[in-house]
């Protein structure tokens, strides 16, 4: 069995955050579809992942070159990479400890090389990792591991903004209940004079008239 798994010592935090994004089990995204698209390419590795590790799991909302979904987390190498705040690279999983009698080592998809570059916030809390994995070992140069880790940036960047247009998206959700429930006939134009909000009773005193 893979060895213990080390928890960041502000994991409560850490899910609390992850939960805040609202992005675990949602659809596919270009946007992050794109960044991994990139790792992938730029790095020339077969495998690219933008991993989110939960309690028990780490899911995937990118994947190039992976099938699965998600995989449990003790058996994530992305579960040890959060414990840190630089890029974790495993020349060859087989030569390491940690990782040598991993199933996803000893087995599909016979993770060799692995670079991780954790997904961290302001607040500095991991939230998972932007990671390239390849079924030989080789090397991972300084200039690749700046590479990665910028294009990690990029993928924070990406979940606060799919945060903000969520908090927004709920916000004007409960703006339309409250406009609704109002007692009398209300309307909202913009700048333009266009119409932008109205609720029944005025669309109701529209069709009246």
């Amino acid at each position: 069995m893979p060895a213990v798994v080390p928890v960041p010592k502000n994991e409560q935090e850490r899910l609390q955050k992850l939960l805040h994004y609202g992005v675990l089990d949602t659809p596919p995204s270009e946007a992050f579809d794109r960044v991994t698209r990139l790792a992938s390419r730029l790095l020339n590795m077969p495998i690219a992942l933008v991993s989110l590790v939960d309690k028990d799991r780490q899911w995937f909302k990118s994947r190039v070159g992976l099938d699965a979904a998600e995989t449990p987390r003790e058996l994530a190498f992305c579960a040890h990479a959060i414990c840190g705040t630089d890029v974790l690279v495993v020349p060859n999983a087989e030569a390491d400890s940690r990782f040598a009698d991993n199933p996803l080592v000893t087995g599909a998809p016979d993770i060799r090389f692995y670079a991780g570059a954790p997904l961290r916030t302001e607040e500095g809390l991991n939230m998972g990792t932007l990671c390239v994995i390849d079924r030989a070992p080789r090397e991972f140069s300084e200039e690749d591991r700046a590479l990665l880790n910028d294009l990690a940036h990029i993928v924070i960047d990406e979940l606060e903004l799919h945060a903000l247009a969520r908090r927004e998206k709920e916000a004007r959700g409960q703006l339309i209940e409250a406009i609704e429930a109002a007692p009398d006939a209300f309307v909202l134009y913009d700048s333009e004079d266009r119409l932008a909000l109205c609720n029944e009773k005025f669309r109701d005193f529209v069709q009246d008239g």
